[in-house]
């Protein structure tokens, strides 16, 4: 029988247990890697310093991406030659993305969804046509084929009936068009959660808002101190610790008697939210940029958002969003993808902004992006590991590759579960009040995200435990609806509510809204 967990937001119960694993980082690829541990065998315990999945999780590109990304980069059949080594990077992340996606799509369809992907080569792109054939080609033939990418080459005529296309730049350029299918994380944040509950379900125990420092080894066992929002404090001793933070990585690691080297560059990826005509709904493009860089504008419950910037990142790690900096690129970006359309500032209607934890190295002045374990064993923290540069998609895979290194130097203690990796919601119910009559969301789950997943904000239960934020203009009375039935759950007094109202609605308008707007 496992023991008991404690409160959702208070470690003081577990000071003094000890756990074969101990992750710290409660984005996508922590939550996972505490889910496959747990299941497993092993004891673990997962813990967040903020809400789990609200750091780079969130605040991606949000593609389950075929891969072609990986073989991008200017003149790029130059660039491999001259790199062969990273070459053989592409290749391997590419085959891993192209596996998570197929399992993604066969496993969990109620968060993906098929988008149709333009890719059009102009006179002067780096890329001819053939390279892109023998590109997809290659894809084909890195993962099985019952999620097709259903790649056709168009030739110009044919590829200018799209109305995507035909909004392009220079279309008297267009030497023809790839379409294929790309897939979309229609929600990453609740693909986290459920990664959560599922490391719950096979015994794990799970605390978000909890700081938790490295401390001293002593007989195989490391201890980690525990420190709760509300002041409750605890240690615990950890056999392994993964440390799963992502862009906190070396501020996690650093913290230490022993700080090792530096593992972590960080890119930062800014998108901008429009509204595009009727007819281009469930289209999108995919290009590359001014920069050379990979460029998307993806469909979006009825808008598109375009981006990501790829801007090293040295601010602050906590205080993440889009700048004016960002929003002019993305502007100019946008007008130079589709003159036609005349995109203004005034057209942006949200913006959002993450930083990928890319792999540090110096010959990568943009970091990166080879998915890495780091053993920090041989630099003096012995049983302690990183992972960096891991994908979104590629969440499974990091958490299994995991589970292979622990089993390497520490038997579980039990046989483990059996994952189904099923989605969470909707709630079988048949009579609650939904916030919204649009909305599938009701006030039970609202009391369910607090009850059982963890939720303790209105962005919490608004952005990452319903997906609604990001998808709806939240009026007032649906904030207000949501509050009430979190003060009920967590005892709240009137003005605690109206604190957390304001703070929402504060967090929403520095997360999302857009410099310079008032």
């Amino acid at each position: 029988m496992n023991a008991p967990s404690p409160r959702l937001d208070d470690p003081g119960s577990l000071d003094g247990r000890v756990f074969d694993v101990v992750v710290i980082g409660g984005g996508i690829v922590g939550a996972s890697s505490a889910r496959e541990a747990a299941a497993a065998g092993y004891s673990v315990l997962l813990v967040e310093k903020d809400d789990f999945g609200s750091g780079s999780t969130s605040r991606s590109s949000r593609l389950l991406h075929c891969g072609l990304r990986y073989f991008e980069a200017p003149r790029p059949m130059r660039h491999f030659a001259r790199h062969p080594g990273r070459l053989v990077t592409s290749l391997r992340m590419a085959r891993a993305g192209m596996r998570e996606r197929r399992e993604m799509v066969l496993t969990a369809p109620e968060r993906v969804r098929p988008l149709d992907f333009f890719f059009p080569v102009y006179d002067d792109s780096p890329y001819a046509p053939w390279q892109l054939d023998l590109a997809f080609g290659l894809l084909r033939r890195l993962a099985p084929g019952d999620v097709p990418l259903d790649y056709r080459r168009m030739r110009r005529a044919e590829a200018l009936k799209q109305p995507m296309v035909a909004a392009l730049a220079h279309p008297d350029r267009l030497r023809g068009v790839a379409r294929f299918t790309e897939y979309q994380f229609d929600w990453p944040e609740r693909i986290c959660i459920d990664a959560v509950l599922d490391a719950e379900d096979a015994g794990a125990v799970a605390l978000n808002y909890t700081q938790a420092t490295l401390g001293a080894i002593r007989d195989g066992v490391r201890s980690v101190a525990l420190a709760g929002r509300n002041g409750a404090v605890a240690e615990v001793g950890a056999r392994r610790v993964l440390t799963m933070s992502g862009i906190w990585i070396d501020r996690v690691l650093g913290a230490t008697d022993a700080p090792p080297r530096r593992r972590v560059f960080g890119t930062k990826g800014a998108h901008i939210v429009i509204r595009l005509p009727e007819e281009y709904r469930n289209q999108g493009i995919t290009t590359i940029n001014s920069q050379g860089e990979p460029f998307y504008c993806i469909p979006w419950h009825g808008l598109h958002y375009i981006g990501p910037t790829e801007t090293p990142y040295d601010g602050d790690l906590d205080d993440i969003h889009v700048d004016a900096a960002d929003l002019e690129f993305l502007l100019s970006e946008t007008d130079r993808l589709f003159p036609g359309l005349g995109v203004s500032r005034a057209d942006v209607l949200r913006t959002w902004a993450g930083v990928r934890p890319l792999t540090y190295h110096p010959a990568h002045p943009k970091g990166n992006r080879d998915r890495v374990l780091h053993d920090l064993g041989r630099e003096g923290l012995d049983g302690v590991y990183a992972m960096t540069a891991a994908p979104v998609m590629s969440h499974r895979g990091s958490g299994r590759m995991v589970v292979e290194k622990l089993r390497a130097s520490l038997a579980p203690k039990s046989d483990g579960a059996t994952l189904a990796y099923r989605p969470r919601l909707p709630l079988a119910k048949s009579n609650s009040a939904r916030l919204a009559p649009d909305m599938a969301y009701t006030l039970a789950d609202v009391r369910h995200a607090v009850r059982r997943e963890h939720a303790r904000t209105l962005m919490d239960v608004l952005y990452r435990r319903s997906g609604i934020g990001l998808r709806h203009d939240v009026t007032d009375d649906q904030i207000a609806r949501t509050a009430d039935v979190m003060s009920e759950e967590m005892g709240w007094s009137d003005a605690q509510r109206a604190r957390e109202i304001e703070s929402y609605k504060a967090d929403v308008a520095h997360l999302f809204g857009v410099p310079g707007r008032a």
